[in-house]
């Protein structure tokens, strides 16, 4: 009888365990960490377009390490038709709280500034709109240069002075008084 009573408690003990056993497996299960490493918060970086973009605006973008400024403008509804995408390069990677101008073609500008310059402005090379052939016309600006005053003013947005043009890596002084009564803005 004694082993009678024996095997029926350990029987009742084994269910219990393996209840206990059961619903711990549940519980677990719902709190299991996972083998993946946690995912790091979500980066994102603020940039600033204008100038011929559908929407002007300040864009926020998730930074996956490989954004590029057409990104940034697509968050912004686009380009306008007037755009020139000649004078900027749409693949070029953006950081936080960078300022993307799009320029006005060339073509529709010198149309405008035909009939509205001063006769004087004629020979001058605006350098907010040319391109990299039209820049080294200049005196001692080289196809490097040339490209250098590009990038800046894709960067940056349009000079706002003549002056600004010392801004540019690798024109200082000399260079600026060679070419500054044949420049404009």
């Amino acid at each position: 009888m004694l082993a009678k009573k024996f095997l029926i408690g350990f029987g009742i003990l084994s269910l219990i365990s393996l209840a206990a056993l059961f619903f711990i497996g549940l519980h677990d299960e719902n709190q299991t960490p996972s083998l993946e490493p946690p995912k790091p918060p979500v980066k994102k970086i603020q940039v600033y377009l204008s100038g011929q973009v559908k929407n002007i605006s300040v864009v926020e973008l998730e930074d996956n390490g490989n954004l590029r400024i057409v990104d940034a403008i697509n968050l912004a509804g686009g380009l306008t038709d007037l755009a020139d995408t000649e004078a900027i390069n749409l693949a070029a990677p953006i950081s936080d709280g960078q300022h993307v101008h799009i320029p006005t073609k060339e073509i529709f500008l010198r149309t405008n500034q035909e009939t509205s310059s001063s006769p004087t402005d004629g020979d001058k090379v605006n350098i907010n709109t040319a391109d990299a052939e039209k820049l080294t016309t200049l005196k001692g600006i080289g196809p490097a240069t040339a490209q250098k005053i590009i990038d800046y003013r894709e960067q940056n947005g349009a000079f706002k002075t003549i002056d600004e043009i010392k801004n540019v890596r690798g024109i200082g002084e000399k260079k600026f008084d060679a070419i500054k009564d044949k420049i404009t803005v």
